[in-house]
Formats: C-alpha cells, structure tokens, sequence
C-alpha cells in the first residue's frame, strides 16, 4: 500500500488516460441529455455579489441559503456567489456572516434565466452597533472561509489586498494552529514553517496557484523570508487534503495568494513608510511599499492590482557554533553509547564564537490582472517576484583540533596538534523567487471548466562566499568547562592565554573561496472540469488532470585555496578587537581580522598568487561531484464527488501521480595519481495511488464537525537521488565508494483528523481536534541514514577488488499523534473601552515516534517536531486604536541523530512580540511594531544542543529584539 510502482509501462497508460479522466463528468452528463435539457428549461440561476452595507467590502466567505430548497453557497473572492439549477418561483436568500446580524432579501427567479442580485448586507454586530473594520474585519473574513471550506483550514486574511501587519510569509503564519516557525540564524527571522510538528521539506506551497520553486540547495524545503508578507491578501493552511489537491503535503499544503482588484469596493491607492531598528546592529533601515488597485471598463470587466516592497535593514548578533562533531575523551566506537563515568567528558574538537553583521535586502513586486469576459468566462493573470539578497560578514575564534589522529594511546590528544584560528566569513547570498499563473473559469449550464499554465522559477546564488583564518598552534589539547550552558569555556595553559591575544603569533593558516548557485524551474498545466447534476444529494463530480516538469540544476565548485607563508602583521588583515560581552560572553576582547580586507579576499588572494607568494591549491580542479542536473515529470489525475444526506457532507475521491526522474551527476574516482571525473546518469520512475475522504457534519450555521482519512506523499531530496558517486581507491586494492540512491521512495502517509469547529457571532471561534499520522518510508531532511550495500557494477569494474559501498536509505516508519486546541473571540458586548478587547490562543500537543532503520535507532521522535507549540494573543481594536499583544512558544524538537547514541536538539523557544496602530483619520495610520520584546541580548534566539539536557551547545544564535515603525497613506 505504501509504494505503488508499475513500471515504465504505465507512463504510457496513464498519459493515455489522465485527459480522459479530466472529462469524466462530460461523458456522465451525456447519458441524460434529454432530463438535463428538461430541467434547463425549468430552471434558472441566481448570481451576484454580497457586499458590506457600511464600507462596500466584498464579503468572502458567507453562508447564502434559499429556504425554500436548502440550497446552500459560499460567497468566493469579489463576495461572488451562484446557485445553479433553481426552480422558477419566489424564495427568500439568508446570508449567514460571522460578526454581522444575519440577513435575508427576497429572490425571484424565471425560467432559463439568470437573476443577478447585489446583495448589501448592513454592517452591524449582533451584540452592539459596531462597526467591522480594521484587524476585525480581517477576522471576521479569515473565520467565514474557515467554516466554509470543505476541508480542515486555518485562514489568515489581510485587511486589504494585501495589509498584513508581519514581514514576511513565514512570520504571518505562527498564529495559526499547529504552525511553528524555524528563524534563519543570522537574520533572526522567520524562514521556514513546520504544520503540526513536521519539517517544512514535508509540507506543500503554492503561490498563487502555483507550486513554490525550491532555492535550498539540498533540500525540498521553501525558505519563506523570501516571500515579502505585504502583497498578500490570502494565506491558507490546509491540514487535510482532498483528492484536487496535490499529493505531496504530509503535515498539509500552504497556499499563499496575492490580491485582486475585484476584492476593493472602491480604487485603492497605498503607500507605507517604514523605520526597522536592530538592538544590536544601532542601524536604521527602512521599508517602502505601494499598492494600486482599481477597476475600469464599461462594466467594470477589467481589474488591476499592483504592489511593489522595498526593504533594508541591518542585524547583528553573536553565534557560538560547534562546526563539527562532539567525541568523548576516552576513544571508543561512535555506535555505541558514552560511558560518562570517571573523568570521561565530551570534546568539541571543532568548537568557536563569531560576530556577524548582516545586511539584508527584500524587493517584491505583484500583479494582478483580471478581466471578466462575460457572466460565464473570467480570465486572469498573476505574478510576483521576490528576492531576497543576505550579506552576511562574521569575525571570531575557533579551536580546532587535527582530525588526521585524534586519539593517542586511547585517549583525546591529536597528533597534528590544535590551533586557535581568527576566523572571518564573508559570504553574499541571494534568493530570487517568481512565479507567473495564466488561467481562467468557464462556465456553461452544469458544467465549470478551470484552466491554467504557470510556471515557476527559484534561484540561489552565492556570488561571493569567502572564508580567510589566520592560526596560532596551542601548546596542547584543549578540554572545555561547560559550567556556563550558553558558552563552553576552554581551559587553556596560561602561556595560551596571552599568546591568542598577540597578533604577531598568527599566520596564513586557512582559506576558501566557493561558488554555489542552483536553479529550479517549474512548468505547470493543470485542467479541472466540475459537474453539478440535477440532483438533491449529488452536489458535484469533479475531476481533473495536471502535468508539471520540475529542472533543477546545482553547481558547486572551488575557486580559491591559497597556501604559504603569511603572517598577520603586515599582511594588512589586522582587524583590533572584539568585544564580546554584549552577550554575556566569558571569552573578553578576542583579536578579530580587518573586514575591509575579508570582503575583499578574492581580490587580494588571487594578486597573492599572481605574485608567486601564495600558491592556489584548487587550480584546475573539477566541479564539486555534487553537482547534477535533474528533471522530474510529473502526471496526475483524480476524481472527486460531493454528496449531501441532511446535515452531512460526503467528499472523497482517489488521486494517481506518476513521476519520471532523471538525474545527470558526476562519478570522481580517487587514487594514488589523483582524481578522475565523469560523467553519470540515472533514473527512476514511480506511481502513487492516493485516496482521499472528508465527512463534514453541520447541524447548525455556527457549528461543524469534520473528519478526514487521507494519503499524503513526501519525496525526497534531489541531493539524496543524485547519480553522483564518490571512489576511493587504496593502493592495497581496498575500494570505498559512496552511491546517490535514485530508487529512494517517497514517504507515504496515512492521515486521520477528527475536529470540531463552534463559530462565536461576536468574531470568534472555540475549536479542537485530534490528528494521527502513520508515516511509512519517510525521509531524513538534513541527513540520510547511510549503510552498507552491494554494487554489481563496481565488482565487475573492479575485479579483485575488496569493495565496500555505502549509499543512503529510507527510514523505516513514523507516528505523530496530535491534540489541536484553539479560542478566539471579540469581546464586543462589553461596555466602554472595554468592548473593543480581544483574545486569541491555540495550543498544539503532539507526540512522535521514529523507526530510522539504524541500529539503536529504532525509537527516536520525529524531526524537527515539537513536543508543543501555541500563541496566547490580546488584541484590541476601538477608537482608532489596534493594538496585539502575542506570546509565541515551542518545545524542544530533534534536529538530527548525533554519533554516541546522543541527538541534536532545538532547545525551547518562545518570544512575545507587540503591534499598535492608530487612525490618525480615515486615510492615515501610524504604527509601531516589536518583536521579540523580552530579547535583552543575553538569551538566543536559536539554541541548538548536542542531547535533550542541553549541556552541549551546538549552534547558539543571540539577535537581540527588532522594533518597526511607520505610516501607511491610502488615497
């Protein structure tokens, strides 16, 4: 059940068969010709729009009945909505919208006609004359589509086409149940989103409609800080999945929109300004962005929304990182488990403290265009770009042991020695992210046809990434005193001490210049087709097909190592001093190199060897054998139904995904002459079988009870599938060689939620909900577990050779098992000041498991899965006043399997961030944002640790708290 695979014969069935799937319903339709024609003619349809009495907002997201039949529709983006197939007569449309009084008008409908209604609903509270605007309306929006969608959804609306008060796309989704963010290091920022504790590599985007393309160079995951928050209007979180929707997305599928025009009530015209200030960095910087938005045409049929963002601000911080890997004192076999008795105690034996500034740069831009053809057609094109450029300068120390013989007579003493390194890094990376959707909705009687081809490009480039150190050689091994958790001390001889502080003991001991840059472009087509038949309880069959072709390329290389004798005084690399008690640090001033020179190292690296004082020791050498070329073909189709028996709906369906990978890498032999490359290509092919159902029960306009039993996929890495192959050659006829895996299967998942959703009139919601995950051949994200195997081809290459092979594997299984807890309200019918208080909360509790198919790895949690993690919020919105006040937390979660049977742990994180704004009039607000409030400096904002204890750091990133200001004008 796991892994469907039929072979290559099936590409050519399923191609064959995947349009003729996609017309299924018209083929259905077909066999009543004569009843259908009947029915037309007795029938008619009800169009329109409903839109906010008070502002002239469209409304998405209400619940529109006519009494009379039952028959039930959600108003979609515009406040559009339609029923189909509606007797002639007379009836009454009740409108249901969370935080409005429900309304209800009079309809009359005619015969092979359409009646086309504007229908305005009056803007007042249940409770109290209140008048919804602002973060409420955003709510109120946000909790009507929420309770519509057929699915388990978690929707977070903008104010406007795009007004979110949160930076980028990552920071806007921690509100939401079950969503976690991991931050980028050195920025602080938010940049990748876990759903209900899994990886972000495990979950789908798209944006607009179109599926994200990566940039990470060895993984699927799809950094978010890209992505600026601003041209947003929509951000959508599903947490199950119906058989339309694709199957990769084991923790669920992100969908992340920009705006339309057709969702204004009048034209818009924004501009914002904005200050950023980093505690540490003392630098402003600034944000500037714009919107336009209107309608034109003789019937309005043409839209246009544009919005452009210009972001730069400066961070600053500290990052004591463990760089390699920790070893016991006592040598001993990395399998097995540490004895921690005696005087045994572990040793970093790669282990510093760095200072970095960092630079960053957003520019994005949107546009949407929209033209209405006629009542039946409406046609639209989106795009966006996004970039993302990060410079990033680092200055600091590193301990380092020579890892040619570590151990001497059993115990830590390197036979190279150790040295004390004064390390630089500069390093400029940018990430560029754009996607163009061309598509349409036609309609014609029973019959909807949705269209569209996209394409999408993401790009990482490292431009310039160098590393210079210059080394003083200690008198001995270094051992640690970890009495300070944050900032493992080393114990070093009195003579060290003072030696590290002189800058006449340091040489050359160190450099490197490298070039990465990796691409991945998707082309996509996708064809639905929708029928509603004449019927009481068959809602629609729906079907539809989708191709996608992934190209994804990474090139990695080494352009500089300069090797020979150069000393750092004179050399003009002499950098002073840096102190390093800002974050509390023990380690006092430490000398630091000239970041004038380090930004300028390939410059004066290659006039050093131009001038025959420094040799190159990369010269002419190949592409780094991880490098490849990749392409994926991918081919779905599926067929979904709707039924309704009384307050229950039905949906279910099945999905089919063929997908043809080949990948064209490097095989490097090397032996006692050198190396030797060349090329390789591989490929694999696999087919899933993916079926879906989602039973939702509405007894009431407030209240749903949904539960879903899904598959979900996960495929793995393109690093992970390359062909590329590494030989090591023995001049005793031994043979080690490392294998790509292409035949790595994706991770398949069994999915089950049960939950239960009461919608509060007063902008509110109580919900909660169990989830279980059953998750077979699952991928490591950082890592692969790697173990021995066979190659027929290398015995037969090799004869006579003593081989041993390793390649990388799936693991075995995984379980999550999850409780989702969530209440938010508006507390409108309190009096006064008090009535424009708010509340919002969620918590999450999960607990993992994991089968890694490694030997003492058989019961481990799941990646980058939390034990928990909630938001508890107070907001408030009256006078011309909106203020929030949130704190954010979540647990501890694996990062990665460590040698000695001790793990990598993301220690618990938690943060309370703040945002006031005031209407200065109607067209003016001015805000002021924090984040990270209770940051002084002294605590990380990342915390990684060697085990759960968090004894041992590994990568500790202190930011400081970051505060925004400024002012948007609308006209």
């Amino acid at each position: 059940m796991v892994d469907r695979v039929f072979g290559n014969s099936f590409r050519q069935v399923l191609r064959a068969s995947v349009f003729a799937l996609a017309s299924m319903p018209l083929a259905m339709a077909g066999l009543v010709p004569g009843a259908a024609y009947a029915q037309e003619q007795q029938t008619g349809q009800v169009r329109g729009r409903l839109i906010d009495g008070e502002t002239g907002t469209p409304l998405t997201g209400a619940q529109l009945m006519i009494v009379e039949t039952g028959d039930v529709s959600a108003t979609e983006n515009g406040g559009r909505f339609e029923f189909k197939n509606v007797p002639a007569g007379v009836y009454t449309l009740a409108v249901s919208y969370i935080g409005l009084a429900d309304y209800a008008q009079e309809v009359v409908v005619s015969a092979a006609e359409t009646t086309d209604l504007r229908v305005v609903m009056p803007n007042t509270m249940t409770l109290e004359g209140i008048v919804v605007v602002g973060q409420r309306s955003s709510q109120a929006s946000a909790l009507n589509q929420q309770r519509m969608a057929s699915n388990l959804s978690n929707v977070i609306s903008a104010d406007q086409a795009g007004r979110f008060p949160d930076s980028n796309a990552a920071e806007a989704m921690q509100r939401v149940p079950g969503v976690a963010i991991n931050r980028e290091e050195k920025g602080g920022e938010g940049r990748y989103i876990s759903i209900r504790g899994l990886d972000s590599g495990l979950n789908n985007f798209k944006l607009n409609g179109v599926n994200v393309a990566q940039t990470d160079t060895d993984t699927r995951r799809v950094p978010l800080d890209v992505v600026q928050a601003g041209a947003l209007s929509k951000i959508v979180v599903n947490k199950t999945l119906l058989p339309d929707m694709d199957g990769d997305g084991i923790g669920g599928s992100v969908e992340l929109e920009t705006g339309s025009a057709f969702d204004l009530n009048e034209r818009l015209i924004r501009f914002n300004l904005e200050g950023n200030y980093n505690d540490f960095a003392e630098d402003l910087g600034g944000k500037v962005s714009a919107t336009f938005g209107d309608t034109f045409g003789a019937r309005d049929e043409f839209g246009v929304l544009i919005s452009g963002t210009y972001n730069k601000r400066q961070t600053m911080g500290y990052n004591n990182l463990q760089d390699e890997e920790y070893i016991p004192y006592f040598e001993q076999d990395e399998g097995e488990p540490i004895d921690m008795s005696g005087d045994n105690t572990l040793i970093p034996w790669w282990f510093g403290l760095g200072n970095f500034d960092n630079e960053r740069e957003n520019i994005g831009a949107s546009i949407a265009l929209d033209y209405r053809l006629d009542e039946n057609t409406s046609l639209y094109l989106k795009g966006s770009y996004n970039r993302l450029e990060d410079i990033e300068l680092s200055s600091g120390f590193f301990i380092i042991a020579d890892d040619d013989e570590l151990y001497q007579n059993g115990v830590f003493d390197p036979e190279g020695g150790t040295v004390y390194q004064v390390r630089s890094e500069y390093e400029e990376s940018v990430f560029t992210n754009s996607t163009l959707t061309v598509g349409g909705t036609t309609s014609h009687n029973n019959f909807t046809f949705d269209y569209s081809v996209g394409y999408a490009r993401g790009i990482f480039e490292e431009p310039n990434d160098y590393e210079v150190a210059f080394e003083y050689e200690l008198s001995g091994p270094v051992l640690y005193d970890y009495s300070d958790n944050y900032f493992p001390q080393p114990i070093l001889s009195e003579e060290d001490q003072a030696a590290i502080r002189d800058p006449s003991n340091f040489v050359l001991g160190g450099n490197d210049i490298d070039l990465d840059d990796s691409k991945d472009e998707k082309y996509i087509a996708q064809f639905d087709t929708t029928y509603e038949p004449n019927s009481t309880w068959l809602s629609y069959i729906k079907a539809g097909a989708k191709y996608q072709r992934s190209e994804r390329e990474l090139f990695e290389a080494n352009v500089l190592e300069a090797e020979g004798d150069l000393a750092l005084v004179g050399s003009g690399f002499e950098g002073g001093y840096l102190d390093t008690s800002d974050v509390g640090s023990p380690y006092g001033q430490i000398l630091r190199l000239n970041p004038g020179y380090i930004r300028n190292w390939r410059n004066i690296g290659q006039q050093l060897v131009a001038d025959g004082i420094l040799e190159n020791a990369y010269d002419g050498d190949p592409p780094d054998e991880d490098s490849y070329e990749a392409e994926e073909d991918l081919y779905a189709a599926y067929l979904m139904a709707e039924a309704v028996h009384g307050d229950f709906e039905f949906i279910g369906g099945v999905r089919v995904e063929y997908l043809d990978f080949t990948s064209n890498g490097f095989e490097v032999i090397e032996d006692e002459d050198g190396e030797t490359v060349q090329a390789r290509t591989s490929t694999s092919d696999n087919t899933q079988i993916l079926p879906r159902i989602q039973v939702n029960y509405r007894p009431t306009d407030k209240f749903v009870v949904r539960g879903a039993a899904f598959t979900s996929l996960a495929r793995p890495e393109f690093v992970f599938l390359n062909a590329a192959t590494e030989i090591e050659i023995e001049d005793d006829n031994s043979l080690e060689a490392f294998l790509g895996n292409p035949d790595l299967k994706p991770a398949y998942a069994w999915n089950f939620d049960l939950s239960a959703e009461y919608y509060l009139s007063s902008i509110g919601m109580i919900s909660g909900g169990v989830f279980y995950k059953s998750i077979e051949d699952f991928i490591f994200i950082d890592s692969a577990p790697e173990g021995e195997t066979t190659s027929a081809e290398l015995e037969a290459r090799f004869p006579g050779y003593n081989i041993e092979v390793e390649t990388v594997f799936n693991g075995n299984r995984a379980e999550v098992y999850g409780l989702e807890l969530a209440y938010m309200n508006q507390f409108t019918g309190l009096k006064g000041p008090f009535g424009g208080l708010g509340v919002y909360a969620n918590l999450t509790l999960q607990e993992t498991s994991a089968d890694t198919g490694l030997e003492g790895r058989d019961d481990v949690p799941f990646f980058n899965a939390p034990d928990y993690v909630g938001t508890v919020a107070l907001t408030y919105q009256k006078y011309g006043v909106e203020a929030n006040l949130a704190y954010t937390f979540r647990g501890d979660s694996l990062e990665e399997l460590g040698p000695y049977l001790i793990d990598k742990y993301q220690q618990s994180y938690e943060t309370l961030d703040g945002q006031f704004k005031y209407a200065l009039t109607e067209k003016v607000d001015l805000y002021v944002n924090a984040i990270d409030i209770l940051d002084d400096g002294l605590d990380p904002v990342v915390h990684k640790t060697l085990g759960k204890g968090g004894r041992y750091p590994e990568d500790i990133t202190f930011n400081g708290r970051t505060v925004t200001f400024g002012v948007t004008l609308e006209f």
